[in-house]
This record gives structure tokens, C-alpha cells and sequence, in this order.
């Protein structure tokens, strides 16, 4: 039973945010726009393949920085029609524009996604907590859209726990990716788990958090697409394996992953400690596993043939490229 405490935000992100959820990136044609056919072919495979519990959509993986309002709601109209009711859906509506992220708000909910998602907002330096606690405030006071905190580095600062649990007590807010180092993580979730449904996006870390401290969903990440495939769903089958109290079959295949992780750690983490955003190694990734993304939009660059030829090397070691793979 949940509390009757709870506001029906509060409620709805109880009961649907559970599980892995994925994180996608936005395919792009040759010539620079969006490919409507890969993304909704992507969206079948990520749910009809991977089985994932639930998509993010038009977030930092999704290049929503680079995309016009106009292309940010076609991408999750996209979505929407795909997925066709099947699992929840949240979706990115974060912007430096007050009146643009209500936009975007308005629009998600009007066309059937479960849950926005607002990173913190753009300040010239790191603000004070009563900005930022009046941003969301004003997002609640203009739209009624079930929504999530994302306390991401890309927005130059950090939401401290303090100020998270103030934001929790806002009836929409309902819960927050918190991309954050476990101390950080655990102390949100001492001081807001009460309100809030608290998530982590590290593949790494999600079965001691699982496990450990009852954290009830992954939310959200590319690596259930980079490690997985239809035939090996291995982070599905670890979480299931916890699920049924296999504790020690649980943890065994989740490290049986970690030569995945050692790669992704090379060609991705590495790129973002260069202040690389590393959308362009995500995508060559799925574009060797058979997923073509297409390339980046600028300030972005693709791999060069070098990096592409490296990356092949190492997922062809891990049984990842696909006979269809044209890089």
C-alpha cells in the first residue's frame, strides 16, 4: 500500500518507476536531421529486444541541447507512437527558457508521457539554492506534469541534499536521476525517499543500490543497449536473479560483465573526463552492434577512423558487432 499521504505525482512515479530504464540517443540522417525511421526502429529494439521497463527520451544522451523545440517534440511524439502505451515514458522538457520549458512540460503531457524531467536550470554561475528552489517552484505554479529532478554536472553545479528534500515537498515532483556519488545518493534518499522516488544511472552500482538500499529502478542509461543484446540481456537476467532472492547467481553475472565495463570505461568515461560529451562513441558503439544512430551535430565530432577501428577491435573481443555493422 502507499502512503495516502502522497500526491497522485508522488503515487504514479511509486508505481511505474521500477525496473531499467534507458536512455536513448536521437538518430540523425546524412544530412544533419533526425531519422524517424531509426529512432522508431531503435524504440521497437530497446522494448521489444531489451525488454527495458521504461525509456528517457530527449535527454544529454539525446542531444536535446542541439535540437529546436519544434525537433525535441517531434522526437518524443516519435517515441510516444512507438511505444504505443507498452511501458512508461519520460522525457527530457529542460531548457534555459522559462516559457519553453513550460512548452515542452505541456506538450509531454498532452501527447501521453508519464513523467518530465528537468535538469537543473542554466545560471551564469552556481546559484544560490533560492533560485533554483523558485525555478521548480514556478514550473509547479504553470504546469501540472508529473515530474523528476535531474541533478546532472552538465548543468555546472550540484543540488545538495538539503535542497533536494525542499524540492520534494513540491506535489508534482515525484522523483530525481541523481547521477551522484553514493554518499551524495544515500543522503538524498535518507532525506527525501519519503516523497520522492530516488534513482541512480550507474549500471555499475545499480545492484548494491538495488539490493543494499532498496533502490527500485536504473534510470537511466545506454549501457542496457551497449551490453546487452536480444539473445544476452545479462543486466536483465542480474536484476531478475536479485529479484528472486539469488543473491550470490545475481551478483556472479553481474560481473561477468565488468570486461563491458572496462571498455565502456576507455571509450566513454574517458572521453567525458576530457569534457568530451561522448555521444559520438555511443552511437558508433550501437552503430557496430547493428543500430545505426547516424552521426553528431556540432560542437560534436564523430570518431575518427583510428578510434573506429580501436572500438571495433575491442567490442568484436566481447562478441558485440554485428555482421550488419557498415563502420
Amino acid at each position: 500500500m502507499l502512503p495516502s499521504t502522497l500526491s497522485p505525482a508522488k503515487q504514479l512515479a511509486r508505481e511505474k518507476v521500477r525496473g531499467l530504464w534507458i536512455a536513448i540517443p536521437t538518430p540523425f540522417t546524412e544530412s544533419g536531421i533526425i531519422d524517424e525511421e531509426a529512432l522508431r526502429a531503435s524504440v521497437e529494439y530497446y522494448i521489444d529486444g531489451l525488454k527495458v521497463d521504461g525509456i528517457y527520451c530527449g535527454g544529454v544522451m539525446g542531444e536535446f541541447w542541439a535540437l529546436t523545440v519544434a525537433e525535441r517534440k517531434r522526437v518524443h511524439e516519435l517515441v510516444v507512437e512507438q511505444n504505443a502505451g507498452r511501458i512508461p515514458l519520460i522525457a527530457h522538457t529542460g531548457h534555459h527558457v522559462f516559457s519553453e520549458v513550460i512548452e515542452l512540460c505541456d506538450h509531454a503531457q498532452d501527447i501521453g508521457i508519464d513523467f518530465a524531467i528537468v535538469m537543473n536550470p542554466y545560471l551564469p554561475t552556481a546559484p544560490a539554492d533560492e533560485l533554483v528552489e523558485n525555478w521548480y517552484r514556478q514550473i509547479r505554479a504553470a504546469s501540472s506534469v508529473p515530474l523528476f529532478l535531474f541533478n546532472t554536472r552538465y548543468s555546472g553545479y550540484c543540488l545538495s541534499p538539503s535542497l533536494i528534500a525542499r524540492l520534494a515537498d513540491i506535489d508534482t515532483v515525484c522523483g530525481i536521476k541523481n547521477p551522484r556519488d553514493e554518499e551524495h545518493i544515500l543522503e538524498v534518499q535518507r532525506l527525501a525517499g519519503d516523497r520522492i522516488v530516488v534513482t541512480d544511472a550507474s549500471e555499475t552500482d545499480w545492484l548494491n543500490l538495488h539490493l543494499d538500499h532498496g533502490f527500485p529502478a536504473l534510470m537511466s542509461t545506454l549501457t542496457l543497449a551497449l551490453f546487452q543484446t536480444p539473445e544476452d540481456r545479462r543486466v536483465l537476467e542480474y536484476t531478475a536473479r536479485a529479484d528472486a532472492g539469488n543473491i550470490d547467481g545475481a551478483w556472479e553475472v553481474q560481473r561477468s560483465l565488468d570486461p563491458h565495463r572496462h571498455v565502456y570505461q576507455k571509450w566513454v568515461r574517458a572521453a567525458s573526463e576530457r569534457g568530451i560529451v561522448p555521444i559520438a562513441y555511443l552511437k558508433a558503439w550501437l552503430e557496430l552492434m547493428g543500430l545505426p544512430q547516424g552521426s553528431v551535430r556540432p560542437p560534436l565530432v564523430p570518431l575518427t577512423p583510428d578510434e573506429q577501428d580501436g572500438m571495433r577491435r575491442e567490442l568484436d573481443a566481447l562478441g558485440l558487432v554485428s555482421s550488419n555493422a557498415v563502420i
